[in-house]
């Protein structure tokens, strides 16, 4: 391997490796920072302004709105928080590099096979201490969120199961077992918009999978509907994943009243509070960094009782994000900043090909439930995303 060659594939490998594990030390944005060093170090600069111009668009206006924010520090602290998207995107959107398709693939797959790894560090480390498996027992000390570890494994699923199709009948069974182990870590993990996600991407996946290898039809369709019962039996049978589909349940039903005595659907009145705040400066939004204030004022007029188990609880008591990456931007950024948002998104899904576009789906997805953005286990993944699309470029990646 030549020596350019190298550092770019262990830059990029460091990046990949580091991501699922968010350790405190070694953070996961010095292997984002390695990559990106790595790209510029061993690249080709070409001078590309319509490959950069939405994510100076993005950034531009997430620091143009600090400046009518009544809460800049906050908002200077959120152009912080997502400086590392626009920061890929723009340099790696002006650097080629040789072989960026087959690079991109081994950082792929050493991604989800460090997301092996993390998560199965994780779930036996939390049943020695623990001894039991519930979803409120897997937030990694609190630096990868349930929802964001979630997140990470279905990426990771969909990346193994890619490879699962080429190479020797022994790596097929390994990375079979390894996205069955990911998928069990899903449903152990119960982010109640991935139980809904994934069994729909596991449809699509097999359909297209029968559709283009038709002597295999019969065995693939049997291990499609395999698959799908086996983790509706686990939601049923394990106790984190019921409790959630309980909970979704009585949401749905408590839209506008208790159900056994409680409010479940908190996402409901944060979302109404939120829809008021952004109505009240719908174009440009409240300014950056401003929602979680605002919001917290508003729902001290919610007067709903919600419960930590027994004990209640009002919203006001705490501070709550939108719960929603459009949501967020809306109220912050008013409706350019939802554009810009649409844009950055959009740009991924029709750059990439392949897993990595089921990738920038899934973010747009997990979105709509959590405030992606608004941490940086989704700021880092998605700076991962954008710079695997844009070294890979426009070519068929599987």
């Amino acid at each position: 391997m030549h020596e350019h060659s190298k550092v770019l594939w262990f830059g990029g490998a460091l990046g990949a490796a580091l991501l699922p594990f968010a350790a405190p030390l070694l953070s996961p944005v010095y292997g984002l920072i390695a990559l990106a060093l790595a790209v510029v170090f061993t690249g080709r600069f070409v001078w590309q302004p319509k490959m950069i111009a939405v994510f100076v668009a993005f950034i531009a206006w997430e620091i143009a709105s600090v400046f009518w924010s009544p809460f800049p520090k906050q908002g200077w602290g959120d152009v912080v928080m997502v400086l590392p998207i626009s920061l890929m995107g723009l340099l790696l959107g002006v650097f080629k590099v040789e072989r960026g398709t087959s690079l991109v693939r081994d950082w792929m797959e050493l991604f989800a096979l460090s997301t092996v790894v993390s998560w199965s560090i994780i779930f036996f480390s939390s049943i020695i201490e623990h001894g039991f498996v519930h979803y409120k027992s897997f937030e990694l000390g609190g630096r990868l969120g349930v929802h964001f570890q979630s997140m990470y494994l279905v990426i990771a699923a969909l990346i193994l199961e890619r490879r699962i199709w080429s190479g020797s009948k022994t790596q097929g069974v390994v990375r079979g077992l390894a996205v069955l182990w990911l998928l069990f870590g899903v449903v152990t993990l119960s982010a109640r918009i991935h139980l809904i996600v994934v069994p729909v991407l596991i449809i699509l996946r097999f359909g297209e999978l029968i559709w283009t290898l038709k002597e295999h039809r019969k065995t693939l369709t049997v291990l499609a509907a395999s698959v799908v019962v086996v983790m509706g039996v686990l939601v049923v049978a394990l106790p984190g994943p019921r409790g959630r589909l309980v909970d979704l349940r009585n949401e749905i039903r408590s839209m506008d009243g208790k159900v056994d005595g409680k409010q479940t659907n908190h996402r409901i009145f944060i979302w109404k509070y939120g829809v008021e705040i952004g109505q009240e400066q719908p174009w440009i939004g409240s300014g950056n960094g401003a929602t979680e204030d605002l919001l917290h004022e508003k729902l001290k007029t919610c007067t709903a009782t919600f419960y930590r188990g027994t004990t209640p609880y009002y919203l006001h008591e705490f501070k709550y994000d939108a719960h929603n990456i459009w949501l967020q931007s809306w109220t912050e950024g008013g409706v350019i900043a939802v554009v810009l948002l649409a844009m950055l998104l959009g740009f991924g899904v029709y750059w990439s090909s392949g897993v990595l576009r089921y990738g920038w789906i899934l973010i747009a997805l997990s979105g709509t439930t959590e405030s992606v953005l608004e941490k940086q286990a989704g700021v880092f993944m998605l700076a991962f995303l954008i710079a695997l699309t844009l070294v890979a470029g426009k070519k068929k990646l599987v």
